[in-house]
């Protein structure tokens, strides 16, 4: 029989509420004769009576009891209600913290029944190879993330013992790791030191995102924005209530307040202004961000949270121009956007300063590569701006190695975001991989970006963009000098063996760090 923490009964969807019931009796036990760590539930015990006794609250029981009468009535109120008074916020956050120490204790037997089983006790001169259960998106998912977790996880695997959680495995069974669905992840994570998940800004991440609220691991959060996946994830649903409480607790009564106008039509949704991810950081064990942009907004909300920033990451591809599929002239200078075209890409921005440049550059033309969204009208922007000659379209293309060969088709990347939500840009990172300059918008990741491989204009400012084009595209010189710098850069922050390194590093300090505790 594994040594795994188990129930003696079904695990059921009350799945925070019944953790702490059994917890709190005797009803949670180790599937083996010997428990994971000497005392381990005493000092479970003792941690929520400490925090229950240093706020001045009734005991764990008692005040979880409390919140879930007040959440009962809160919830059977008549649809449309969005109203929570700050106590019920408080427990909410209380009850988050509280998940958080949970997750800290149940780590640290995970770390010490995997150190029994190889004989170790802690602290080890050499690190053992961690248990890592492993939640993200993956193909066929059409998700940047999902590509990232491919390239990661091929290196990652070198270094820890990796299983993938999933919502459905038949699709990844080529991968090579364990594969296990996301259901079993409660019975089972007794056996992995750590969970590990891979969060973004879109519907792709609600069943991860469900299982890191109750079992809290270590976070890497690619969009620091999170309010689209928020609203998708409640009012997509109907779930206006859930929408308030996700408010409130982020920003306090007036959250809810908002959240109500919202509702009741006067007010926009301020999905580039509030990240919503108040609740995710409060759960986190440990956060690992791409950019400082990420990294201090984080830590100015959660300063005690264990933080990494480690870069993204980008394969090498020896890509070829298909250039010979365009109708170009022999001296064309193409400039080039790839990936999704949404209404935040900038390509109306991106046209209106080609139509400009090409008055004195008439052999300036423009690559489109990806799925155009159905809030860009994009026959239309290009018939306004008399582009129809000039704008190439390729649309969505599948393969990764000829979405490559596009970008090195492209003289010149244009990789625009109005507004930005904190994302880093896988598109960015292959251009400079593939010895291409950037151009981009001079706010958040973009920011951070070395600025002999990228120009970086003010957000939204045309002329700015039309002048940059104009620059480039009248010197070759400049262009490859950018390219180099950028290949140079990602050579030396972002190859997959590095970033995969910073990760087990930083796993193995989180580890250690609860060990300790």
């Amino acid at each position: 029989m594994n040594d795994d923490l188990r129930y003696r009964e079904p695990y059921r969807d009350d799945q925070a509420a019944n953790l702490r019931r059994l917890a709190a009796s005797d009803e949670l036990e180790p599937a083996s004769d010997s428990p994971p760590t000497e005392g381990f539930f005493a000092r479970l015990r003792e941690a929520w009576n400490g925090a229950a006794a240093r706020r001045h609250m009734r005991p764990l029981v008692e005040q979880q009891a409390g919140f879930n009468r007040a959440l009962v009535d809160w919830l059977e109120r008549p649809p449309g209600l969005l109203e929570l008074d700050l106590g019920l916020i408080d427990q909410d956050r209380e009850t988050m913290r509280l998940i958080n120490n949970i997750g800290t204790l149940e780590a640290r037997a995970a770390v010490v029944q995997g150190d029994r089983l190889v004989g170790r006790s802690l602290p080890t001169p050499t690190p053992r190879r961690l248990r890592i259960a492993y939640f993200s998106p993956l193909p066929p998912d059409r998700s940047g993330i999902a590509d990232y977790s491919v390239v990661l996880l091929s290196c990652l695997a070198e270094l820890a013992d990796i299983t993938l959680f999933v919502d459905d495995s038949a699709v990844i069974q080529s991968s090579g790791l364990p594969v296990e669905p996301i259901g079993d992840y409660p019975r089972r994570r007794g056996n992995f030191d750590l969970s590990l998940y891979q969060m973004g800004n879109n519907a792709l991440h609600e069943t991860m995102y469900d299982m890191l609220l109750r079992y809290p691991g270590v976070v890497v959060l690619h969009d620091y924005f999170l309010h689209h996946f928020v609203r998708h994830h409640t009012t997509g649903r109907g779930d206006w209530v859930g929408y308030g409480r996700e408010m409130a607790y982020s920003l306090d009564d007036g959250g809810r307040r908002l959240a109500r106008a919202i509702h009741e039509g006067r007010a926009e949704a301020p999905l580039f202004d509030q990240p919503l991810n108040k609740r995710l950081l409060d759960a986190s064990l440990g956060l690992i961000v791409h950019s400082r942009f990420a990294a201090e907004r984080a830590l100015a909300q959660r300063p005690d949270l264990p933080l990494a920033i480690v870069p993204a990451l980008v394969e090498a591809h020896s890509g070829h121009s298909l250039r010979d599929r365009l109708a170009l002239p022999d001296d064309a200078v193409l400039f080039g956007s790839f990936g999704q075209i949404t209404a935040e890409k900038g390509i109306d921005l991106a046209l209106q300063a080609l139509q400009r440049a090409r008055r004195n550059n008439p052999d300036v033309h423009y690559l489109l590569v990806g799925e155009v969204r159905p809030d860009v009208d994009l026959s239309a922007l290009i018939a306004a701006y008399e582009l129809e000659d000039a704008v190439h379209q390729v649309g969505f293309v599948a393969d990764l190695a000829e979405f490559v060969d596009w970008i090195h088709t492209a003289d010149v990347v244009v990789n625009l975001r109005q507004p930005t939500v904190g994302e880093t840009s896988a598109v960015a990172l292959r251009a400079m991989a593939a010895a291409r300059p950037l151009v981009v918008f001079d706010h958040g990741w973009y920011s951070e970006l070395p600025g002999e491989a990228a120009m970086k204009t003010p957000p939204g400012d045309v002329d700015a963009l039309q002048a940059t084009m104009e620059r480039l595209a009248v010197s070759a010189g400049e262009r490859r000098a950018m390219g180099a710098a950028g290949l140079d850069y990602v050579r030396r922050n972002c190859q997959p063996e590095h970033v995969a390194r910073a990760y087990n590093d930083f796993l193995h300090t989180i580890v250690e760090s609860i060990a300790r505790e």
